[in-house]
């Protein structure tokens, strides 16, 4: 069989921590299965829920309501000195003001207001229907009314209009009436009694804050004026722009004195320069002040030139030669005295320019020390301007909202009045058995499709064929009963070893039922695995090695279980040699592996050999994707035509993921009741995605009963039990 390829199982390593963080749900045909599994037990749950909360539902006392309307007056736009405002209510549901009275309306204190206008007739009344019937009149009569009335009263808007319901829910409908009535006339009354005090509360306020503010408006325009006039800041801003003249001519004055002096340090620094290296005077020629060196310059060199002419002619000592040396001696002194003179000229400008530069430095601080000055006063003088055109500025405001509130006042105090009176009803608005009705069909549908999936979320373990081939999708191999009567020790050998003709015929069926599924036939690599540990995957791998082995085909039990090894304990064998042992003998891959000492195989009945593990590691994910155990398998497959792998659980290690890359299909152990559907689909599904073959699941440890006679597994169990009983009659 072709198997994939090492990179396509590297990439679905890859994807292993993606799929791993993904929760698994339920998807809608699980969710069909779930309630139409436990279709009678939900529905008998939700009968007896809706009976119940129905029977409570309709025992309640009946309730009546009644309603009074009133209406918000559109006020006309009130004229400002500046602008035209609107102080009405819009009937917006999200008016705060329309909001506002809504809450107001069936308040603590309107309802307070409405018992005290009841009469004592009227408020036993009122409370009678809340009572028991034999139940004395209560000392504390009033506040547990207002309980009574403020709990059922609310206020509501009639869509989007000026009118809005004030309704009111009581036992007795008469009351109902009083109540919504006295509620709507109480309100009304609130609202004219709050608009006359709030008005003449506002105008006391408003006139002695406009008192106050004209007093400060006029001590901030004194004050502002007596600085100017102790200060003379009516000629500020000439003054300061004065000053920033002169600032800036000095300035430009400044840098010109800069320049001139650093000119003339230039021309002293290059003077120097030339005289401390012994350079060419006709150098310093190129400056102004060392013109004259030109000439004499000439006559030295002129005179130098007539020298050397008559020294070839003339002895030195000759008088022409003597009066020519004389000459070339007074032009060098002269030459030596025009550069110091010039030199003391250069310093002499050096230290005018910075005496120059500094007296305009000292006069540009000045004008700065001004400017500041001036800035400091205008700091001041602003300050006192600006507190005086905000008091004046305020005082004019509040002197106009004084006005506007002395003309609101004259107006109505109330927009507010009241539309229709309440009504005594006739019907009670509750219980209402339609509204019941509805809710019950609603909790009995909630209750019909919850209650399987709550069990499905608790209860969610592999039990039976229906979760195996329904929600894992694989088809069941095998039931395999809970042997606790048989010895620890026969268990891996119910072929071989168990007189249990009922184990032995599990065993069969499970070996038929996998020759019927498998798509690949001898030689081939079968691994066994399941999700947890305690799960009797080992018990399985080897009892289903001894079904092969006693149809004639040569089998091989390897134990890949590095770190906790069972089948050597299985068949009673030392672990000395082994898997691991031949690994760190670095041996090479024998040709006879039954040879191999090293590999230690053993024969464990005819046909059947164990290759233990040969010690523990806890690397055994390195081991097994190793190369020579690679080819270890390889050499294997050719001896032997059937290997079963006995891998550790997939749910706990990644090493069967591993060996599913040499493996060409995969048996799932799972015990019955004791791993969830999820858990085992997700490792399925892993595993799966390697492109290994899957023929099955075997449900294990099943118990007494528990056996699906619906399924191909349960012929096993009832034939061993006809069979037994054949033998029993047999012996009669």
């Amino acid at each position: 069989m072709a198997r994939p390829t090492k990179q396509a199982a590297a990439s679905s390593r890859a994807s292993k921590s993606a799929d791993d963080s993904k929760i698994l749900q339920l998807t809608p045909s699980d969710i069909i299965l779930c309630i139409r599994e436990r279709a009678l037990s939900a529905a008998a749950v939700a009968v007896v829920v809706c009976a119940l909360l129905g029977g409570w539902l309709l025992s309640q006392p009946k309730e009546y309501q009644a309603r009074s309307r009133l209406l918000f007056d559109r006020k006309e736009q009130v004229v400002n000195i500046r602008e035209v405002v609107d102080q009405s209510i819009t009937g917006n549901r999200n008016d705060a003001m329309l909001a506002t009275y809504l809450e107001q309306a069936t308040g603590l204190p309107i309802a307070t207001k409405v018992i005290e206008t009841l009469s004592k007739e009227e408020k036993i009344r009122v409370w009678r229907p809340y009572a028991d019937p034999d139940a004395p009149v209560p000392h504390n009569l009033d506040s547990i009314i207002t309980r009574i009335v403020s709990d059922n009263a609310n206020a509501s808007q009639q869509g989007n209009t000026f009118f809005f319901w004030i309704s009111v829910k009581h036992r007795d409908p008469e009351s109902a009436a009083l109540l919504a009535s006295r509620f709507a006339s109480q309100f009304i009354v609130y609202l004219l009694d709050r608009n006359a005090s709030v008005n003449n509360s506002a105008l006391a306020f408003l006139r002695s804050q406009t008192e106050e503010l004209k007093k400060k408006a006029d001590e901030s325009e004194l004050k502002l004026q007596q600085y100017r006039e102790g200060t003379g800041m009516v000629s500020l801003d000439e003054s300061r722009n004065i000053v920033v003249d002169r600032m800036k001519a000095l300035s430009s004055t400044v840098t010109q004195a800069r320049v001139t002096r650093l000119a003339i340090e230039a021309k002293l620094r290059q003077a120097e320069t030339i005289l401390e290296t012994s350079g060419d005077p006709l150098e310093l020629a190129t400056t102004a002040e060392f013109s004259s060196l030109a000439s004499v310059q000439n006559q030295i060199d002129e005179l130098t030139t007539q020298r050397a002419i008559m020294g070839m002619r003339y002895g030195i000592k000759h008088p022409a030669m003597i009066d020519s040396n004389r000459s070339l001696e007074a032009l060098k002194k002269l030459r030596s005295e025009l550069i110091v003179t010039a030199m003391a000229n250069l310093r002499n400008q050096l230290e005018k320019a910075s005496n120059g530069e500094a007296d305009l430095q000292r006069e540009l601080a000045l004008a700065e020390k001004e400017s500041l000055r001036l800035d400091e006063m205008s700091i001041q003088f602003n300050a006192l301007r600006r507190e005086a055109e905000t008091n004046r500025s305020t005082y004019s405001q509040l002197l106009n909202r004084l006005n506007e509130t002395m003309v609101t006042a004259r107006l109505e105090s109330s927009n507010v009045r009241l539309a229709d009176e309440a009504f005594v009803p006739t019907t009670p608005i509750s219980p209402d058995t339609r509204k019941i009705t509805l809710m019950l069909v609603f909790v009995g549908l909630s209750i019909f499709v919850a209650y399987p999936l709550g069990l499905e979320l608790l209860f969610n373990r592999v039990r039976g064929w229906a979760d195996v081939e329904t929600y894992l999708k694989l088809p069941l191999l095998g039931e395999i009963p809970s042997f606790k009567k048989l010895d620890a020790a026969v268990r891996p050998h119910l072929l071989t070893q168990s007189d249990d003709e009922e184990a032995q015929e599990a065993v069969r069926s499970l070996y038929s039922q996998l020759k019927l599924s498998s798509k690949i036939d001898v030689p081939k690599t079968i691994m066994v695995t399941s999700t947890l540990p305690s799960e009797g995957k080992s018990f399985v791998a080897s009892n289903l090695a001894a079904a092969f082995a006693a149809h004639g085909v040569k089998t091989l039990l390897l134990d890949t279980d590095l770190r906790r090894p069972t089948q050597h304990r299985s068949f009673d064998v030392p672990n000395d040699v082994g898997f691991l042992h031949w690994l760190n003998q670095n041996a090479a891959v024998p040709e006879r592996p039954l040879e191999d000492k090293d590999l230690g195989i053993r024969e464990c009945s005819d046909n059947l050999f164990l290759l233990s593990t040969g010690g523990i590691t806890r690397r055994s994910s390195e081991v097994l994707n190793s190369e020579p155990v690679e080819k270890l398998l390889e050499a294997l497959r050719k001896e032997f035509g059937l290997i079963i792998i006995d891998t550790p659980p997939a749910g706990v290690f990644p090493d069967a993921l591993a060996m599913a890359e040499h493996a060409a299909e995969m048996i799932y152990v799972v015990r019955y009741n004791h791993v969830s559907r999820p858990a085992v689909r997700r490792i399925i599904e892993r595993i799966g995605s390697t492109g290994i073959e899957q023929p099955g699941i075997v449900l294990n440890m099943m118990p007494a009963g528990r056996s699906s006679s619906a399924y191909y597994s349960g012929y096993g169990y009832y034939g061993s039990k006809h069979y037994s009983g054949y033998k029993k009659s047999d012996k009669a």
